[in-house]
């Protein structure tokens, strides 16, 4: 499985807004087409985001749909929570 940052994502796949909300994201499965290479599954793995290919039902977030297909897998590191960061934050507005 190949692994992008969020950055590598952004510059490679272009996302498709909701037609109805006109967010990236999806929250549902409704009307999707599990089947398409264009669909990633946004999920929850321990307080960090990825954009997996294709449907996921596991600690899903969300969906997003992509211009571009994907020709394997991939897993896309995406909007990752960094406590060490929080952590310092804090501390600077001490």
């Amino acid at each position: 499985m190949q692994q992008l940052t969020e950055d590598e994502f952004d510059a490679r796949f272009t996302v498709v807004p909701d037609p109805v909300t006109g967010d990236d994201t999806r929250p549902f499965d409704q009307g999707l087409d599990k089947t398409s290479r264009h669909l990633w599954t946004i999920v929850d793995a321990d307080g960090d985001l990825y954009a997996l290919t294709g449907w996921h039902y596991v600690n899903r977030v969300g969906y997003l749909i992509t211009e571009q297909t994907w020709e394997e897998e991939i897993e896309a590191k995406w909007f990752l929570c960094n406590s060490d960061e929080d952590e310092n934050d804090e501390k600077d507005r001490s």
